[in-house]
C-alpha cells in the first residue's frame, strides 16, 4: 500500500518537473525572440558587447574563455546581472549562437566560461570581435531532480513494512555504530 502511494507521488512529481522544465525552456526562448537585447541585459540575463580577454585550456580539455566589456563601455565594469557560477550560457556573435558553455567565474570586470572542445571544436574567437552571453535554461538541476525521483521510485520495495519512512538507511550503513544507534532509536531497538 505504501509503495503504491510513493510510486504515485513520484510519478506526479516527475510529471510536474517535466512541465516546469518545459515552461522554463519556453520562457527563455520567448525572451530571446520577443525582447530586445538591451531589455534582456537590464533584466540581468544577457551581457552585451563583450570581448575576449584570454583563452586557456582547463580541466578535461575544456576551453576557458574570459570575457570583459569592450574598451570604453561602462568603464570596464559588467552591468548588474543575475549570472552565477554554474549557469548554462549561450555565446553569440552578431549573427547566431556559436556555442554553449558553463559559467565558471564572474567578477565585476570579467566573466569566464568553460566550453567543451569536443562539442565546440571549431570555436575560434577573435579578440577584437563583439560577443554576448545569454543565460539559458539549466538542464543540470532538472537531471538531478529526475535522478532523485527515480531513486525514490525504486525505494519502496526496500523499506521495512509499516516503517512510515520515505527514506531509509542503506543496508550496509546500518552496521556502522552511529547508523545503528539512530536506526535503533527510531525503531525502538
Amino acid at each position: 500500500m505504501a509503495s503504491a502511494a510513493v510510486e504515485n507521488f513520484v510519478t506526479k512529481q516527475l510529471d510536474l518537473l517535466e512541465l516546469e522544465r518545459d515552461a522554463e525552456v519556453e520562457e527563455r526562448r520567448s525572451w530571446q525572440e520577443n525582447i530586445s537585447l538591451k531589455e534582456l541585459q537590464s533584466r540581468g540575463v544577457c551581457l552585451l558587447k563583450l570581448q575576449v580577454s584570454s583563452q586557456q585550456t582547463g580541466l578535461y580539455g575544456r576551453l576557458l574563455v574570459t570575457f570583459e566589456p569592450r574598451r570604453g563601455v561602462s568603464a570596464g565594469v559588467l552591468p548588474s546581472n543575475s549570472f552565477t557560477s554554474g549557469d548554462i550560457v549561450g555565446l553569440y556573435d552578431e549573427g547566431s549562437q556559436l556555442a554553449t558553455g558553463i559559467l565558471t567565474r564572474i567578477t565585476q570586470k570579467s566573466v569566464t566560461v568553460a566550453f567543451d572542445e569536443a562539442n565546440d571544436f571549431q570555436l575560434s574567437l577573435d579578440r577584437e570581435s563583439s560577443y554576448r552571453l545569454v543565460k539559458l535554461a539549466n538542464d543540470v538541476t532538472y537531471k538531478r531532480l529526475k535522478k532523485a525521483a527515480g531513486f525514490l521510485q525504486r525505494l519502496p520495495g526496500r523499506l521495512p513494512e509499516g516503517s512510515g519512512f520515505v527514506c531509509a538507511v542503506p543496508e550496509g550503513a546500518r552496521h556502522h555504530p552511529r547508523a545503528s544507534w539512530h536506526w535503533e532509536n527510531y525503531h525502538g531497538g
